[in-house]
């Protein structure tokens, strides 16, 4: 998921999973807890932001083959199945990263915030009824009997006057 508009960068990100930690991983070790400390950051950096691999590991003083090397690293080692608590920690910074940037939107931006989030449940709401009208058509079809009722009680949910929005 590549963010657009939005101010993720590797620096929000290295704080981020530095703070996680609670721990450095700009220090030049090979301890494998900074290893997979880093391999997050990148693998964080390379899903959240457009910047370049150069870019990204001289956040940390490392070169853009290294960066690479930690994403191996990520996608062969920390995974559900290896290092299931790394790979939850990774989970739960990028969901947390995430946040932060819808809040930042929000913030910045709250029409577009307001009108993506009411679109999407608008759309949910069309497909609602129309699965809901769909139902009624196969209960008239089995000769239901109250399928008469259901139909009238759908058209008085769409057509309730406290909902409708005043035109000027």
């Amino acid at each position: 998921m590549k963010n657009g508009g939005t101010k993720m960068n590797s620096k929000i990100i290295k704080r981020s999973v530095e703070s996680h930690f609670n721990s450095k991983i700009d220090e030049k070790t090979r301890k494998r807890e900074i290893v997979y400390m880093r391999s997050i950051y990148f693998k964080l950096c390379r899903e959240l932001t457009f910047e370049s691999l150069d870019k990204i590991g001289k956040r940390v003083n490392l070169d853009h083959a290294t960066v690479l090397h930690g994403i191996k690293i990520f996608d062969t080692i920390i995974d559900n199945f290896w290092e299931k608590e790394l790979f939850n920690r990774y989970l739960f910074i990028k969901e947390n990263l995430k946040t932060k940037v819808s809040l930042e939107v929000k913030r910045k931006a709250p029409n577009k915030f307001y009108r993506n989030k009411y679109r999407i449940k608008l759309l949910q709401n069309k497909k609602l009824y129309n699965y809901t009208k769909e139902c009624i058509s196969k209960l008239e079809q089995m000769e239901y009997k109250y399928s008469d009722v259901l139909r009238k009680k759908l058209n008085d949910i769409i057509n309730d006057k406290k909902y409708v929005t005043k035109q000027n």
